[in-house]
């Protein structure tokens, strides 16, 4: 029994039992249950199933002597009547087992360490999540109509029908959207987390004195040069004639980022920098694929995961010695997005403060899968534009008359770095009370944006950006670059439109879904009011 010694075991219906056990709890757990035919009949089958499978006499796996057994409370979710057919085998072989004999089971507690991630086949695997929850909501939103019956399936003419009903009519375009706000006012009630309101109601000081410290001082660790110089050396013998250069950047970078943030780097190959691709292209998957294997062949880094359905594909991997994970990529267009931030927090810490406090209240929301700190980052900047606190992108971008203007394929990567003296706009004075009066406004704000016609807009910076005329107020060269390829123009038909102000044609939101997006605003509504009445600032 040597080779028992080392075998760990788990039967995999143990892991499915424990994730339909986790779910049955939560569904027990709710205010009402509910029970539907399709329900129905799989937990009809589910109880034939275990039937006929303990009708099978499954042979009993014996544990070692010196293992300990889980006792009933640990194995809340243990079957009965799996307990009684096996009992009288597992005393016999328990009691003749011998220290040598039987094998180690993984323990229950180690089973939630593993956690599920859907994928949606019909969406290229697109992740849809990593609860039940989010991935009923991907079908709901991008799925919602299933054909609930056969290809070539034939009428039985035979069947007697009892009353039938009449077929109804296809919805109107004025019932969907009188269904479409009945559901959002049904789902009203969903309230924010206990974290999320145990922030938003503590004194936020001893919040920003950490956070605002850790943030800044993230910025720059001399870690940060061990990755660039151990990156150089791992990637160069791959690519030994083309020119490697390495960008760091993300929320480290900009000053919002935290102990367990990513370390976003962009790793120019061959000079690059100014080469845009829509969609990544099969040159720069094969050299996303050649560094894959110098990773993987590494002593110095864990490659975690490659990523290459994204649209900007990535290598997630940890720098040994540092313990840092990175997020590793060939699109410049990151690199020249926290650019654009850190100017903006330079110039306006309030920006900071603000991007600091909704990336933390984002977390706690538990609404970070579909909405990054990004996104957010560029509402906090949309909003304070509105409040004359910034200026517009395109103002940058028109005022850079010092600069040639640098492109990233038909983008404007630079701007023009302008004191707020020089464009006459006021330096808020940062205090908490003041953080607290612009976070319940913005929060108010947004509770009452109308997603449905308009476009959160940085680049124009002005309030009332119709998502339908959005594409007709953009420059020049986004129209011609529109016009040349009409697939990549700006996805406006999505619940919700944030317009990333440098790559004009990606909606950074666009992940985002008709139920998230409302969860989002009853989590906004809430949050202004328990910021509590403040004086209002007129936008």
């Amino acid at each position: 029994m040597a080779e028992n010694q080392q075998l760990l075991y788990l039967n995999p219906l143990t892991m499915e039992a424990n994730y339909f056990l986790e779910t049955l709890d939560w569904a027990t757990r709710q205010s009402e249950a509910q029970l539907d035919p399709h329900l129905t009949r799989l937990l009809n089958r589910i109880v034939e199933g275990i039937e006929k499978y303990l009708d099978k006499n499954p042979t009993y796996i014996v544990p070692k002597s010196t293992q300990p057994v889980p006792n009933e409370q640990e194995e809340a979710g243990t079957s009965s009547a799996a307990a009684n057919s096996s009992s009288a085998s597992a005393t016999s072989s328990s009691a003749s087992a011998t220290p040598d004999e039987g094998v180690a089971f993984v323990p229950p507690k180690e089973l939630n360490k593993i956690k599920r991630t859907f994928s949606c086949s019909a969406c290229t695997n697109r992740i849809v999540g990593t609860t039940i929850a989010k991935a009923v909501a991907h079908l709901a939103e991008q799925h919602p109509n299933p054909n609930p019956n056969p290809p070539n399936s034939k009428p039985n003419i035979n069947a007697k029908v009892v009353n039938p009903p009449k077929a109804a009519a296809p919805p109107t375009k004025q019932e969907k959207k009188v269904a479409t706000v009945e559901a959002r006012n049904a789902k009203s009630t969903v309230q924010l987390p206990k974290k999320a309101k145990s922030m938003v109601t503590a004194d936020i000081t001893n919040m920003f004195k950490e956070k605002y410290q850790v943030a800044d001082k993230l910025k720059v660790l001399p870690e940060y040069d061990n990755i660039d110089r151990d990156l150089c050396e791992l990637i160069s013998p791959g690519f030994a004639d083309e020119p490697i250069r390495i960008y760091k950047f993300g929320s480290r970078i900009t000053g919002i980022g935290s102990c367990s943030s990513d370390l976003d780097v962009f790793v120019d190959i061959g000079n690059n920098f100014h080469i845009f691709e829509h969609r990544a292209s099969k040159a720069t998957l094969l050299k996303l694929r050649v560094m894959r294997e110098l990773f993987v062949a590494s002593n110095k880094w864990r490659i975690i995961n490659v990523i290459e359905q994204a649209r900007v594909p990535i290598i997630k991997t940890c720098h040994l010695s540092s313990g840092i994970e990175c997020d590793i990529c060939l699109n410049s267009l990151g690199y020249c997005n926290t650019n654009l931030l850190k100017y903006l927090f330079e110039v306006q810490p309030l920006v900071q403060y603000m991007c600091i406090y909704v990336k933390t209240w984002l977390e706690r929301c538990k609404l970070s899968e579909q909405i990054t700190t990004y996104s957010m980052a560029l509402m906090v900047t949309y909003f304070l534009q509105l409040n004359q606190l910034l200026p517009s992108i395109a103002t940058l971008q028109n005022d850079n008359s010092n600069n040639a203007k640098q492109f990233v394929g038909p983008w404007v990567a630079n701007f023009a770095q302008k004191s707020l003296s020089d464009l006459k706009i006021h330096q808020v004075q940062v205090t908490v009370p003041m953080i607290k009066e612009y976070m319940r406004e913005f929060f108010k704000y947004y509770a009452t944006f109308n997603y449905e016609r308009f476009a959160v807009c940085p680049y124009l910076g002005t309030s009332g950006v119709a998502i339908t005329k959005l594409e007709r107020r953009m420059p020049q060269k986004y129209l011609d670059y529109a016009k040349q390829n009409p697939e990549t123009t700006l996805q406006i038909r999505k619940p919700m439109v944030v317009q990333d102000p440098i790559q004009l044609n990606h909606n950074v939101t666009k992940a985002v879904t008709k139920i998230t997006l409302q969860t989002f605003i009853n989590f906004c509504a809430q949050t202004a009011t328990l910021l509590g009445e403040v004086p209002t600032i007129v936008i």
